[in-house]
């Protein structure tokens, strides 16, 4: 929660620093014009990668695929239009380079690996015996072994998928 809230105050700081240097330098007028112009066609370039990756997750549905990448892509665009419509040079460098594709494929394959090493699957299994009559508890045998869980990538094929245990 503190890194957050450092974030949400050194941001704004840093912003406000580099658009007051900038105003300095090259005036109001042009000030307001990058602030402006890198907003407009920002957000312009942030909806027709959108437009491309809506369809893209329509088709990769169409075809029986989950369309995972595609969603991770989709959501950095979001991000990127999200950063561009605030202005500073900081947020809008940001959004521009989510906007570029090769370094969203390069960021997207970091997250998946970073969400992958931080998650763990888990399967308890309990084994209830069956009563014929109250009172009468027979004894159950439960194995030493811990239970199979087969676990699916939906970039792996299914004939190819990983196994691992709980």
């Amino acid at each position: 929660m503190g890194r957050l809230v450092l974030v949400l105050v050194l941001i704004p700081l840093i912003e406000l620093t580099l658009l007051i240097q900038l105003w300095q330098r090259a005036g109001l007028l042009m000030t307001l014009v990058v602030v402006f112009a890198t907003g407009i066609i920002g957000v312009n370039l942030a909806r027709y990668q959108g437009m491309a990756v809506w369809k893209a997750i329509h088709q990769q549905l169409a075809e029986g695929r989950t369309p995972s990448r595609e969603i991770l892509s989709g959501v950095m665009i979001l991000l990127a239009g999200a950063l561009l419509m605030t202005p500073g040079i900081v947020t809008d460098t940001c959004g521009f380079l989510l906007l570029v594709p090769k370094l969203r494929l390069t960021l997207g394959t970091f997250l998946i690996r970073w969400f992958r090493s931080r998650t763990a699957a888990s399967v308890q299994m309990n084994v209830w015996p069956t009563v014929d009559v109250p009172g009468n508890v027979p004894e159950v045998d439960v194995p030493d072994e811990q239970p199979r869980v087969r676990v699916l990538d939906p970039e792996v094929s299914t004939g190819s998928a990983r196994r691992s245990r709980a």
